[in-house]
């Protein structure tokens, strides 16, 4: 999530990580007793069927959050796309594993989900060279190929902004080398508005989209952890950005992110570092204080406690904030929307996301 709240997005990453070439040593059975191709074939077939459908609703899985693979576990019949949180493109073009889990794919090919993991960046270094970006493109092809997945999401962050035009190229590799398999290749991006240019300019919609099947847009941490408390996705700075996106690109090449958690704040009157929670958290919060949470900007919900005699403040989305940016995605004809992250709804969630078409 942008703004960088990266302990929590990328909890697994670090001192962990070691080259895909190291774990495929590792993990030698796989090159020894290969899944039976009838099984694989079988399942894209029907991963296919689903990424067809005209509205997408992607999941995405970070590696040991807490209810996250139980959540995709009980709800992966309501998703098209699961984007488990696994890899990482290194300087040197070598593309680096930390995570992987079986379950996971077990899951999604018993339920015919599309597996688009996500992939992360280690600096910018691999973006200045052509073979270090062409390393990392046919290692992914490659991956991409071993494993039966339908392809991948690019979540290229921190960047300066020169690097534009060479994200944008690396990403035109990326898809030549997916493409020429069949698979497919989605690029994470900034809102256009109320978000720094220094963090969105890497991000040339146009030229993102002329590559990839979608751009998934983060339209959350509009107040996060390191700021001032206010509302992590308000309704109207959502809308705005969707409507500078559609200027820029189809309505049928964006996805909307839909976050489901927020920040708890020591409410002293300055910025961060706030706590994160999920959206059920949140609401456990709440209720633990006996206080009720109130409506502001529209859809998103806060309330206040006290703990130790320190003053908190809470700003969190929940289901209404989830129900709103769905009907938002539908009316605008959007491609779908993507769930950052799973094991973060609140109850009645999914049957909020059945009962509005999602």
């Amino acid at each position: 999530m942008h703004r960088h709240d990266w302990g929590r997005r990328y909890p697994t990453l670090g001192a962990g990580l070691v080259t895909l070439a190291a774990v495929l040593t590792l993990m030698g059975l796989l090159a020894t007793r290969p899944p039976h191709q009838h099984r694989i074939a079988a399942y894209r077939s029907r991963a296919a069927s689903r990424l067809s459908r005209r509205f997408q609703v992607i999941g995405f899985l970070v590696p040991d959050q807490p209810g996250a693979l139980a959540s995709f576990q009980a709800h992966a019949g309501q998703l098209n796309v699961v984007s488990p949180l696994w890899y990482q493109v290194a300087p040197d073009g070598s593309v680096r594993v930390s995570g992987f889990d079986p379950a996971v794919l077990a899951t999604a090919r018993a339920h015919g989900v599309a597996v688009v993991p996500l992939v992360t960046n280690l600096g910018d270094g691999m973006l200045h060279s052509f073979t270090t970006r062409w390393r990392a493109a046919n290692t992914l092809a490659a991956l991409a190929a071993r494993e039966g997945y339908a392809g991948f999401n690019l979540d290229f962050e921190l960047l300066p902004a020169s690097d534009r035009s060479q994200l944008s190229r690396f990403v035109a590799d990326v898809n030549y080398a997916l493409k020429a398999q069949g698979r497919m290749l989605m690029v994470s991006v900034f809102p256009l508005q109320g978000v720094p240019f220094a963090i969105s300019a890497p991000d040339d919609y146009a030229a993102l989209a002329r590559s990839a099947r979608y751009l998934v847009m983060m339209a959350y941490d509009h107040h996060y952890s390191g700021g001032p408390p206010g509302p992590v996705a308000p309704y109207s700075w959502v809308a705005s950005n969707v409507a500078t996106a559609l200027k820029v690109i189809p309505a049928d090449h964006l996805i909307l992110g839909v976050g489901l958690y927020g920040y708890d704040w020591v409410d002293n009157g300055k910025a961060g570092p706030a706590a994160t929670l999920s959206d059920h958290g949140a609401r456990a919060l709440a209720a633990a204080h006996g206080v009720r949470p109130v409506v502001v900007d529209g859809d998103q919900e806060t309330f206040r406690y006290s703990a130790g005699g320190v003053p908190h403040v809470v700003f969190f989305m929940g289901n209404r904030s989830a129900a709103a940016r769905l009907a938002l995605a539908r009316r605008t004809r959007l491609a779908g929307i993507a769930l950052w992250e799973l094991g973060d709804e609140e109850m009645g969630f999914w049957h909020m996301l059945a009962r509005n078409g999602g």
